[in-house]
């Protein structure tokens, strides 16, 4: 009974093959809605290396999410509220892909 459980666990991830993150940034000049897909399907959660690829992948994707890389008023430092929503945006993936991480590493 404990293994179909872990097994429907492991079907219902995988059956969410991925995972999006929506930011939004408000300007003076108007408002911005952007997202960004996280995939993990081919990925094994249940090795350090299918791990690091998996944060890889969300660090990438926070980043587009919130515009690091875009140049602004001639700089190329991000500014607090891109850092802000990186941070954020990070901090959400995370927590949305550790069960995922964990049910795949317990059942290895």
């Amino acid at each position: 009974m404990k293994t179909r459980s872990t097994n429907s666990l492991i079907g219902s991830a995988l059956a969410a093959a991925a995972m999006t993150l929506a930011a939004t940034g408000v300007s003076a000049q108007d408002e911005q809605t952007r997202a960004a897909s996280v995939s993990h399907a081919d990925l094994d959660l249940s090795t350090a290396e299918g791990v690091r690829e998996l944060d890889r992948r969300i660090d990438s994707a926070a980043r587009e999410v919130c515009g690091f890389g875009e140049v602004e008023l001639g700089s190329r430092i991000p500014s607090r509220e891109t850092r802000q929503c990186y941070r954020t945006a990070k901090r959400q993936l995370d927590r949305q892909f550790a069960q995922i991480v964990e049910d795949a590493q317990r059942v290895s």
